[in-house]
């Protein structure tokens, strides 16, 4: 059996202890994908966790900030007052690792607003929007592709949230509203595809990944488009559908 990330445990605590105080804090990112997918998906696809990412409300900024400080974080302070209206920054007493807290939303190459999404489940964001973390990603790397297959192998798109679901009805609606948030998942899906056989070596995993991206292309495809979206899909390729996000230095 794949033994936890050692970071699993303080990211857990964070999620229970915000509870316990009336604060929405889930965690996002590949430890999240881990805590939802099972022993064989760990194995196969599981890798170093070196932070922990969560998302938080904004308007539970100050209460939040004061839990990680009695939890003994310590606040990266002129990040925090630069960023602190959409992202925090905590690092552990010892300088091991980091705490990153997204504020509501995750702007990099693409905006994701998770405000009303923050308590579909108890522990993590919803596997729509962790995938979407992933699929957002404009220059798209091997950790975060491979991260995404381990979510794409036992969730199976449907139309609503639940365990061993990715709702595909919610990122086919935000895709159908973002030309470039559309584009950008659009190739994603295409490189993750062409990255299976270095990702996985089971064949029968690679085709269940792969027919599960087969059925988010068809229903990215079949969404009804905004008009706002049409605009934006005439001009195209021509102008930079994403963002360049800065790195954050640490």
């Amino acid at each position: 059996m794949a033994a936890d990330p050692p970071l699993l445990a303080p990211g857990r605590r964070l999620v229970e202890e915000a509870a316990a105080r009336g604060l929405d804090v889930r965690l996002m990112g590949g430890i999240a994908i881990w805590a939802r997918s099972s022993n064989g998906a760990r194995e196969a696809l599981g890798r170093a966790y070196p932070d922990i990412d969560v998302v938080a409300r904004k308007n539970q900024s100050r209460p939040l900030r004061d839990l990680l400080e009695q939890l003994g974080y310590q606040p990266e302070r002129t990040f925090n007052a630069t960023h602190g209206a959409r992202r925090l920054l905590y690092h552990a007493t010892d300088r091991s690792y980091h705490v990153d807290v997204f504020l509501d939303e995750l702007g990099m190459s693409h905006n994701l607003d998770f405000a009303e999404r923050l308590d579909a489940e108890e522990l993590t964001l919803p596997a729509a929007e962790l995938l979407l973390t992933k699929l957002q990603v404009a220059e798209l790397n091997k950790k975060d592709a491979a991260d995404a297959v381990m979510l794409l192998l036992e969730h199976e798109p449907a139309d609503e949230d639940g365990r061993g679901k990715v709702n595909a009805a919610r990122i086919a609606e935000l895709c159908a509203a973002d030309w470039g948030l559309f584009t950008t998942v659009s190739d994603n899906l295409a490189k993750i595809r062409t990255l299976l056989p270095e990702l996985l070596s089971d064949t029968a995993a690679r085709e269940t990944v792969g027919a599960h991206i087969v059925e988010l292309e068809r229903r990215l495809e079949q969404a009804p488009k905004t008009r706002g979206w049409k605009l934006r899909a005439k001009i195209g390729r021509r102008k930079r559908w994403y963002e360049l996000p800065e790195e954050v230095t640490r």
